[in-house]
């Protein structure tokens, strides 16, 4: 502005000038008709009005000059300022596009039945002990190690593929890992992204949770009173981990929490309460996952049944939560049936098994018609998160088990992800360090009877 009033100074200045040449040269005229006798005097008078004409004329053209300049210094000045201004706004306003749903992400119901076959990191970033930070260092290293398991290298994740697998469950316990505010250690936080990362680096679904923070010795319980205690930390660490992944594809799922267990730990037959509660632990993450915009405003989130269980109110009172989008939820659910083949720990109500026969494939049978019953016949898409048994020397009635659930799982749109807890005796399957794998024969057996046999 000061430039501008500058140039308004010097017009003024330059139509001063020219108009007082104009009144020179009017008077000088007049005076040349009265006093025609005067030819000397009147020639002189000529060129001095010349003179004043020829310099007014060269002032103003100065002027215009210095004006020309101005103007030129003030579109400059006007240009760099627009772009100052456009640079603060659009740091100002980045990230914001990044509120908006993905376009085309694909449904939950296409999604559980995309991941197939799937294998879980089990007893690794789950694993969870007081005497854990007590006994050791505490560092992100001792407690992946804590449970008996190496720390989990980068070529595993490929070789699940190898293997045919098309999913990688990741089980993350954050107890221990966030400060008294809830907030999460970055340390560990860093570990989950590099293991998501090299999931997703390998052409695999990716699913993380929160996992051992419930169950029979975690934090969260299926209890009104629980709930009211610590929903706020809950969602506080989701909005943290769903931040952190906000950018990240569809191919990355979120969990809400593992198999949450009353305050009695009961595992088949919950009461009201303990429903309810698991039903507003399971709104609370998905109302809160979605208001961290990104990706997240339409990402696949996995919801679990009481104890991810399938008897009485378990899926009875299950309620999918309220969605801001349709069609992107899943409820998950765990396959241990009948129990007495799964394990020989804890059966007192009856003798354990090993030798698959028409009753195991029975309950099989029940087990999924109930879940078809209850879930996929009401249009709710099914993530059979975990299945698996322990080693009996029973490799072929074992193989013959999970075949089963596979074939059950895919018939009904779900996908099917094997537990694996790196124990070989236990429920381990796969070498995680190499390619010697334990139990090869079962591992084909999920793959022919998703794929077909020799398929895959």
């Amino acid at each position: 502005m000061r430039k501008h009033r500058i140039g308004q100074f010097r017009a003024g200045k330059m139509i001063a000038l020219m108009t007082a040449a104009a009144l020179l040269l009017s008077g000088c005229g007049s005076a040349a008709e009265t006093a025609r006798t005067e030819e000397s005097t009147a020639v002189a008078t000529e060129a001095e009005i010349e003179e004043a004409i020829a310099e007014a004329t060269e002032a103003v053209t100065e002027e215009i000059a210095v004006v020309q300049e101005e103007i030129a210094a003030a579109t400059e000045e006007i240009t760099a300022a627009t772009t100052e201004a456009a640079t603060e706004i659009a740091q100002a306003t980045e990230g914001t596009t990044k509120t908006a749903p993905a376009a085309g992400f694909e449904t939950a119901a296409e999604a559980t039945e995309h991941m197939a076959v799937g294998w879980n990191l089990g007893n690794s970033m789950d694993a969870t002990g007081t005497w854990i930070p007590t006994s050791t260092d505490g560092t992100i290293e001792d407690f992946q190690k804590a449970w008996g398991n190496p720390l989990t290298p980068q070529s595993l994740f490929p070789r699940l593929k190898e293997l045919g697998f098309t999913t990688v469950r990741i089980p993350i316990t954050w107890n221990y890992h966030f400060d008294d505010a809830g907030n999460i250690d970055e340390a560990w936080m860093a570990r989950v992204q590099e293991l998501v990362d090299w999931g997703l680096d390998a052409g695999l679904y990716v699913i993380i949770n929160i996992h051992h923070d419930t169950g029979a010795d975690g934090w969260l319980r299926a209890s009104t009173a629980n709930y009211e205690k610590n929903k706020d930390l809950y969602a506080h660490l989701w909005e943290q981990i769903a931040t952190r992944f906000e950018d990240y594809p569809e191919t990355l799922l979120f969990e809400g929490f593992n198999e949450m267990l009353d305050t009695n730990n009961e595992w088949n037959n919950p009461g009201d309460d303990a429903v309810n509660a698991v039903n507003s632990y399971n709104q609370i993450f998905v109302t809160t996952v979605r208001a961290t915009g990104g990706y997240n405003g339409e990402r696949n989130l996995i919801c679990n049944t009481y104890a991810a269980a399938t008897t009485g109110k378990c899926l009875s009172g299950y309620v999918l939560p309220v969605d801001s989008v349709a069609d992107h939820l899943m409820c998950e659910v765990h396959c241990y049936v009948p129990y007495e083949f799964i394990t020989d720990e804890g059966i007192t109500w009856t003798s354990p098994i090993s030798v698959y026969n028409d009753y195991v494939a029975g309950q099989v049978d029940a087990y999924f018609d109930r879940v078809e019953k209850d879930l996929t016949s009401r249009g709710i898409p099914v993530l059979v998160g975990e299945f698996a048994t322990d080693d009996k020397h029973n490799t072929a009635d074992r193989a013959k088990w999970y075949g089963k659930v596979v074939s059950r799982a895919k018939a009904i749109g779900a996908g099917a992800i094997v537990w694996d807890n790196g124990h070989t005796y236990n429920m381990g399957h796969i070498d995680r360090l190499g390619t010697e794998d334990d139990f090869p024969e079962i591992i084909q057996a999920c793959m022919d009877a998703w794929y077909g046999e020799g398929q895959r």
